[in-house]
């Protein structure tokens, strides 16, 4: 057994670490990485040759088949959101309720909301004229603003389904997304309050951002005027999470009930009620259809050979050897730290949740995790950890500063620190929950 399990821990501490020095020091694809370490580790766990391919491709087909309508549906609500313009004047409007006093706070709620359907880059884009407009006016701190809008959308876009990542993460632990909507928007709410809080903090000493205007501005000032009157862009978003959600929450409730409340059907009637909004997009729905499913391949491909790993770590049983060994204590923290090691090697905030979970799902009965409680807080505690850190080599990073007018010390000392302290607090909560349920 001592045997045994050194070479498990050897495998295991190798595969990790070629993933990570292969994913974010030389740069390779993700996809392919995934997929090479699913079949060198079937190879070297004495896995029959012939069977390792059929055994992948079981995996990614499994995955695939629960994931890929999914992620290409909310991104096709979401481009239509985007092009449309139609999120911006509800922000105005947030604004304006909450009126000047505290303005970061309800533009960090608009990014909140908002990176639910988009993903949050282009969530900061679009509503970057709009902070830049407040800054404009002297209704709040530069630096404030831009960590506060910045902090709001990143948090739902780790923890709030139907972002890619938590919905993906969600169904690699055998949990429909709808259960994870509700703590998920709760535990973003804590996070975006958290960057607000930090961005309020550290602006008083760091110098104003300089005034950069989004490229895209001048356009989305003249095609969201259209909405001014009513809140149509609110029923795209609202009407999938209630869907979703309540259908998770009450069973037995009839299969039509239960079959629009799917998380596909969900998205699909989402955009339908989003139609309206098309014919003000600068291009057509064929076009944000093949834009949708064009970057939307990338996701869907890392999203699969995660689950070709997590087929042959399962079949190989290593991870179940590994796991018998350790505390349940240790539970919690091993998909936070999975995730975090992932997410400051390579940045991708996705892919770092969906390695985690991967990682981590074979291991659940062994920490005591097995429950659907166990999965959910599991879950939030990788998507905790692949908030830790946006830095300089996370895309975000560089959208968050170019188009908020930051140096790059100016935004390591306000965005990142603030999603230092976004994982770090997730985490906490996370913990206690998993204290106390």
């Amino acid at each position: 057994m001592g045997s045994t399990l050194i070479f498990s821990c050897s495998l295991m501490a190798g595969l990790l670490t070629a993933m990570l020095l292969l994913i974010s020091r030389w740069r390779f694809p993700p996809f392919i990485v995934l997929l090479t370490s699913a079949w060198l580790l079937a190879f070297l766990s004495g896995i029959e040759v012939k069977t390792i391919t059929p055994m992948i491709a079981a995996g990614m087909g499994k995955m695939f088949g629960h994931v890929a309508l999914v992620i290409i549906t909310g991104t096709l609500l979401g481009k239509i959101l985007e092009q449309s313009g139609g999120t911006v004047p509800l922000a105005d409007r947030l604004i304006a309720l909450a009126g000047n006093r505290y303005p970061v706070l309800p533009l960090a709620i608009m990014g909140y909301f908002v990176s639910i359907p988009v993903y949050c880059d282009s969530g900061f884009i679009l509503l970057s004229s709009l902070r830049q407009s407040l800054a404009d006016r002297g209704k709040g701190h530069p630096i404030a603003l831009n960590t506060g809008l910045a902090g709001g959308l990143y948090a739902t876009s780790a923890l709030v389904p139907p972002t890619p990542g938590p919905a993906a993460a969600a169904v690699i632990l055998g949990l429909s997304p709808g259960v994870i909507i509700i703590p998920g928007m709760l535990l973003a709410l804590v996070a975006t309050l958290v960057a607000v809080g930090w961005g309020s903090l550290v602006a008083g000493g760091l110098p104003d951002a300089n005034s950069v205007k989004p490229t895209s501005s001048k356009q989305k000032e003249s095609t969201t005027n259209i909405f001014d009157s009513n809140c149509w862009a609110l029923l795209p978003i609202t009407l999938p999470l209630l869907l979703m959600t309540t259908t998770a929450s009450q069973h037995n409730q009839g299969q039509w009930f239960e079959t629009i409340g799917q998380p596909v059907n969900a998205l699909l009637i989402g955009v339908v009620a989003a139609i309206p909004m098309i014919r003000h997009c600068s291009k057509s729905f064929s076009e944000l259809l093949a834009e949708s499913i064009s970057s939307s391949a990338v996701i869907i491909l890392i999203i699969t050979a995660g689950g070709a790993l997590a087929e042959v770590l399962s079949e190989t049983g290593h991870v179940q050897l590994l796991a018998s060994y350790l505390p349940v204590y240790m539970g919690l923290l091993l998909p936070f730290t999975i995730a975090m090691i992932f997410k400051v090697a390579q940045g991708a905030t996705t892919v770092a949740l969906i390695s985690a979970v991967s990682l981590v799902e074979v291991m659940l009965p062994a920490l005591g995790l097995d429950s659907e409680t166990g999965r959910i807080l599991a879950l939030f505690s990788a998507a905790a950890g692949s908030l830790v850190v946006a830095h300089a080599n996370d895309s975000y990073f560089w959208v968050v500063t170019q188009f908020g007018g930051m140096d790059v010390a100016t935004g390591y000392r306000s965005f990142t620190m603030a999603t230092l302290w976004q994982g770090l607090t997730c985490l906490l909560i996370v913990l206690l929950a998993g204290h106390f349920l």
